[in-house]
């Protein structure tokens, strides 16, 4: 089918440059409840997106339907509007493919297994987080999800990249009970390969998440020493994330416009986006531009260096292209964001520093962090955690609030752990940060 869309397109968009862009997405999913499964769902969403380019203009269309007639109406639409829109400098194709190394993204292995064995992981996950712990009463939300994609970038310099990769992702709800108190936590993950996917890990993250806070009470208002475990640093890097991509460089819309080679965060901060990471789950040859991906430090001990670009970007701020460029969905432009983005991890033996404090504060979870601001790094947060003394969990706390700056928890780091952990494509090891105000009574 893609080939009679490039067959068509050569004929009719002979004055014009273009791009056609192909995705192909099957999805399995299945939820269990009571160790049976309960629910499945299979799809599949295929389409593809026609871009033009004429002199500084630019036209987009899409289509799910591959029969001639469509193919001609939907390439006749992406040509009407590059008549009729405005111009732009910007616009940008890549001209040619530069060999790249060949990045491990799909699991053909897990592809042939029977559709059984993969359904049944809901009912494994569910099993496994039931037998952690005597005080888990219910298992809500266990979910498991297998996508094959592929993928097609083909344009009118000859460039032509074709990707086919696969994600597992799992997501568990547990319920632990103790007396009258209850408390719901839950995990997930994703991973490329099957065999990378910890159904166990999640489990056991989701029932001591839950379990460690029954019978959790409230906290005076005080200045602590608080420790991030890499799930909570992850959803602050998720959350934040957008500060360090170009279009908000162009926009003004990120608190680093203008910090670049300035000191941001204390040494002890690298931070790294890194699209051809071993098994990353963000990880390919190229980007959706047919650019290159590549390994790149935006904050090196502590000095922010720069911002990711996709080629749109990197045109507009006079800069080069980092590789940056996504196309999750035929339906929308390319646009820039992070790949396999994370902390790196360092030599401190967070256990060991902790052994010798009287008082830590442990993140469990944040509430709220859809509030927080990107562009100046504000947030202010619902938080449920422990008060940890020489190592020892001593209790539970819930109802506390975090208030601060994202830079200013980057700068008051004081140690960054061993244990580097990504959930999805965002990574980091725990990080002990101090000077935090944890507002409670």
């Amino acid at each position: 089918m893609l080939d009679r869309v490039v067959e068509i397109a050569k004929k009719k968009l002979t004055r014009y440059e273009y791009e056609i862009f192909f995705l192909k997405n099957r999805k399995l999913k299945s939820e269990s409840q009571d160790l049976r499964v309960d629910k499945i769902i299979a799809s599949e969403d295929v389409g593809f997106s026609v871009r033009v380019i004429k002199g500084k203009k630019q036209g987009f269309s899409y289509s799910t339907v591959f029969d001639t007639k469509s193919i001609e109406e939907t390439i006749e639409r992406a040509k009407d509007l590059c008549d009729v829109v405005s111009g732009e400098e910007t616009v940008v194709l890549k001209d040619r493919l530069q060999k790249a190394e060949e990045i491990e993204y799909y699991d053909l292995f897990a592809t042939k297994l029977p559709v059984e064995e993969k359904i049944g992981k809901s009912i494994e996950l569910e099993r496994l987080v039931k037998q952690t712990d005597d005080r888990i009463k219910a298992v809500r939300n266990s979910t498991f999800i297998e996508n094959i994609f592929e993928k097609h970038l083909i344009n009118s310099f000859g460039l032509e990249v074709r990707e086919i990769g696969t994600v597992y992702t799992a997501m568990v709800s547990a319920v632990a009970k103790e007396g009258e108190d209850s408390q719901i936590a839950w995990s997930y993950n994703s991973k490329r390969f099957l065999s990378d996917l910890d159904l166990e890990e999640i489990a056991k993250e989701a029932v001591f998440n839950s379990t460690s806070l029954l019978g959790a009470g409230s906290i005076k208002t005080k200045s602590m020493l608080v420790l991030f475990p890499p799930s909570s640093i992850v959803e602050l890097l998720d959350t934040f994330s957008p500060a360090f991509l170009g279009d908000n460089l162009i926009k003004g819309k990120t608190l680093f416009k203008d910090k670049v080679e300035q000191k941001v965060a204390s040494e002890k901060i690298t931070l790294i986006d890194n699209g051809v990471l071993s098994k990353g789950l963000a990880s390919s040859s190229y980007d959706g531009d047919g650019v290159i991906k590549r390994k790149t430090v935006v904050v090196e001990n502590g000095y922010f260096t720069g911002f990711l670009h996709n080629l749109s970007t990197a045109k507009k701020a006079n800069s080069q292209s980092t590789g940056n460029s996504s196309r999750s969905d035929f339906r929308t432009f390319p646009s820039v964001s992070i790949t396999n983005f994370y902390i790196e991890r360092s030599d401190d033996d967070i256990q060991k520093i902790i052994q010798d404090k009287d008082e830590v504060f442990y993140v469990i979870d944040m509430m709220g962090l859809h509030t927080a601001d990107p562009i100046s790094g504000d947030f202010s947060l619902g938080v449920n955690g422990l008060i940890i003394s020489r190592g020892e969990i001593v209790r539970g706390v819930r109802g506390a609030i975090i208030a601060g700056n994202f830079l200013e928890l980057l700068q008051k780091t004081v140690a960054v752990g061993r244990d580097l952990k990504f959930y999805a494509n965002i990574g980091s090891p725990s990080v002990l940060v101090e000077g935090i105000t944890i507002a409670g009574d």
